[in-house]
């Protein structure tokens, strides 16, 4: 612990407040997602802030993709007498398909649960020429499978205690993001079996958790290329709530619902993004053995991803301060379309892969030379879910601050581990705010943007917390917000101390 304490000087690291009115602007942004107008704009602010940050170097690449962006959608049923009403829709299934104007009818089918397990193309053959209704499967996994924890911190508890609370809550976890990471629809089966749309119903969860959750964000489109092309309808899909979706299968039953689905979207072959990064050159021997601090800059909401803006308040703290060793600030685009970003990095095994892949894919003499990678996501992330009346509401806690912490290739040094520890423990003393931390090792399970630098052979101390709101773009009744309103801004002005610190540990030791 006096390790991080004594190399850590608040001067020059901006005030909360200057922080906080940084994440004011990035709601103002609106969504981000990869190659939008707010994305771009987000870009574009960081360039600029980036570039006055004294002795920074700053680069970007451009990455062309084939870019879809939904526009309007909605979605309505007329049940064989009287008029067409509408439905309430959750959100559109990205990267989906595309309607006209006037969207695409036909006769509602309800197709039941979707089975993953007993899952076969057949699935989808009574729903051929129709829309098809299916339930997805409940969002709940373990999250202490996959991943070992071996440390922890909460204020006023043992160790011991911090790790017994931690496998309460991770033995199970219910989370939107799930369903598209281990069990995406398979929308193109459902194209290819002549189905017109499809309706998704999320099961399990409240109308206010899964209102605006952007999900999937790891599948291409369906088609044989897995990219959106101009004139190709794909397979348009909606997403509803499990009442409404209660509703629609009972109306399914009476064999007279048809429905119209409409999912406006513009696809543009070849839209250029930017991955912008740069460096802070170190002063010592041995400054090219560097450290690299990254994130991804797009994202459906403020706490997706306000990263960047936490690396912005380290690049200005550590240009006032001499450091040995070279620091890299890698904020990578393609996290919201991976499909068509990620590279595959495989010195060491792991289940995971995440954008910043594409950025060492096209600069390995950096990260092939570097130490550790620092990974900063979800900043300040209060705790939401729904409660046992199904209500969703804030817990009163902080979401855990789940950090991967592990060593170099071929090492068994895991002093990433102690130093990020000793880290939360200096700024909890200091009286900065700091979540329950939890460490984690991947055997082999790691989330977020530091599984590929782990994969690369890099240690890595790679937090990412996994709040419920993770992909929703804003709640039912504020989405203007875009979950500003979730964060505290205490917690991330605590958090980006505990990585100064981090930093200043990692930079000073020999390794």
């Amino acid at each position: 612990m006096g390790a991080s304490q004594m190399l850590f000087d608040p001067q020059g690291l901006p005030s909360m407040n200057e922080i906080w009115g940084w994440h004011e602007e990035l709601a103002g942004m609106g969504t981000r997602y990869t190659g939008s107008e707010g994305h771009e704009n987000f870009i574009n602010w960081l360039k600029a802030k980036f570039e006055i940050v004294q002795g920074f170097q700053l680069y970007s690449d451009p990455i062309p993709f084939d870019c879809w962006l939904a526009d309007e959608y909605s979605l309505s049923i007329n049940q064989g007498a009287g008029p067409t009403s509408p439905v309430d829709v959750s959100y559109y299934y990205p990267y989906s398909g595309k309607t006209g104007p006037g969207g695409v009818s036909g006769r509602l089918v309800d197709l039941g649960p979707y089975r993953p397990i007993w899952y076969t193309p057949a699935f989808w053959a009574p729903a051929t020429g129709g829309i098809a209704l299916v339930r997805v499967p409940p969002c709940t996994f373990p999250l202490d499978m996959g991943q070992m924890p071996t440390g922890g911190f909460a204020r006023g508890q043992t160790e011991p205690q911090v790790l017994a609370n931690y496998l309460t809550y991770a033995s199970l976890v219910t989370h939107p993001v799930f369903q598209g990471t281990f069990s995406p629809v398979p929308l193109l089966d459902a194209k290819n079996a002549g189905v017109r749309g499809v309706i998704c119903v999320w099961t399990g969860m409240s109308d206010d958790l899964v209102a605006n959750q952007y999900n999937p964000l790891t599948t291409g489109y369906p088609n044989s290329s897995g990219v959106p092309v101009p004139g190709d309808p794909g397979c348009p899909a909606l997403w509803v709530g499990e009442r409404t979706g209660e509703w629609l299968a009972a109306s399914a039953k009476t064999g007279q619902a048809n429905v119209t689905l409409t999912l406006t979207a513009e696809i543009t072959p070849g839209a250029v993004t930017e991955t912008v990064w740069g460096v802070l050159p170190g002063s010592g021997p041995d400054r090219q053995r560097g450290l690299i601090v990254n994130t991804h800059t797009d994202g459906p909401n403020v706490p997706e991803e306000n990263g960047a803006l936490g690396m912005l308040a380290l690049a200005q703290y550590f240009a006032q301060r001499e450091h040995n060793r070279d620091l890299y600030f890698v904020m990578a685009t393609g996290h919201f379309q991976l499909p068509q970003f990620i590279r595959k990095i495989s010195d060491r095994f792991v289940i995971g892969n995440d954008a910043i892949s594409r950025w060492m894919y096209d600069h390995p003499e950096i990260y092939q030379s570097a130490l550790f990678g620092i990974t900063m996501e979800h900043l300040g992330c209060t705790m939401w879910a729904d409660d046992a009346n199904g209500q969703y509401s804030p817990t009163g806690s902080y979401e855990w601050g789940v950090t991967y912490t592990t060593p170099q290739q071929g090492s068994v040094n895991y002093f990433a581990r102690q130093a990020y520890l000793d880290a939360v423990w200096a700024t909890n003393n200091d009286g900065g705010t700091v979540p329950p931390v939890m460490t984690m090792l991947p055997v082999p399970l790691f989330f977020g943007e530091g599984a590929p630098l782990y994969a690369g052979g890099l240690g890595t101390v790679s937090m990412c917390p996994l709040p419920s709101y993770l992909l929703q773009a804003g709640s039912r009744t504020r989405p203007d917000l875009l979950n500003l309103d979730k964060l505290d801004r205490q917690l991330i002005h605590g958090q980006i101390q505990t990585f100064a610190r981090t930093i200043s540990t990692l930079d000073a030791t020999n390794f």
